[in-house]
């Protein structure tokens, strides 16, 4: 079995006169991307100690920024997750003057680059090792891609918007299987080590096409209700609870 390609390896541990001279911010921000890469090669079982022998400093170094293994942890996980994301993606999505084939897969062959291995892999990791990444980060991605993504979709079909019809969990479904398609991709390539293309952006095109011609026959499908009841279930819209008013007091 071939082994998965192995993540740069770090620059050696600077001196200790270099070390002195770093801003707080800059060293807080070291030590995330030294643990980014090293709990995404050895796991997140690995200690903290083991860590600080990597950068060549104290332990003790890790804990005053950082207080807690946890905190790290989340904070590399928090990070890492941001980096996957522009703004400007969900700007594209809306771009009609753009076929929407071309503008999804602008935004996956730039998802798929801003992944990398480090990021792959790290989340990989966090799976296996039964840490709630997953669960955590649900709610953000459908915030950021996927609910853009199903609304780039309803437009181009002319079917309406979220604020007259809430979105439904067949939509959310399709939208993440083209995701989960394209990360895949990402995993075959740094995790299985398997025989694939330096450059993904034809695989991920391939999938764009494959997925758009069956999502506009299935969002009918949700839309004119002939698709099964268990996907015509409202989504949890967080965006109009965040905009609903308080209810009255009932003490008045």
């Amino acid at each position: 079995m071939t082994k998965p390609s192995s993540l740069p390896k770090p620059p050696p541990a600077q001196d200790d006169a270099r070390r002195k001279r770093m801003t707080p911010a800059a060293r807080a921000q070291h030590i995330l991307d030294e643990a980014a890469a090293f709990f995404a090669e050895r796991g997140l079982a690995t200690s903290t100690r083991e860590l600080a022998a990597r950068l060549g400093v104290a332990q003790a170094l890790i804990y005053r920024y950082f207080p807690s293994k946890r905190m790290l942890i989340d904070k590399v996980f928090e990070t890492t997750f941001a980096r996957l994301w522009d703004d400007d993606w969900t700007m594209l999505l809306a771009n009609r003057a753009q076929p929407l084939e071309e503008r999804v897969a602008r935004l996956y062959v730039a998802y798929l680059e801003r992944a990398g291995a480090l990021s792959v892999r790290l989340f990989v990791r966090a799976g296996l090792e039964g840490a709630d990444m997953a669960r955590r980060y649900s709610v953000p991605l459908t915030e950021k891609l996927l609910r853009p993504m199903i609304g780039a979709l309803r437009a181009d079909s002319g079917l309406p918007d979220f604020d007259q019809a809430p979105m439904l969990r067949g939509e959310r479904e399709l939208a993440m299987a083209l995701h989960g398609a394209v990360v895949f991709l990402g995993i075959r390539k740094h995790v299985y080590a398997m025989p694939m293309p330096d450059d993904l952006s034809d695989l991920v095109r391939l999938q764009v096409r494959v997925f758009l011609d069956g999502a506009r026959r299935e969002l009918a499908r949700l839309h004119d209700g002939t698709a099964e009841d268990s996907l015509t279930v409202q989504q949890l819209d967080r965006r109009r609870q965040r905009r609903a008013p308080a209810p009255p007091d009932s003490t008045a």
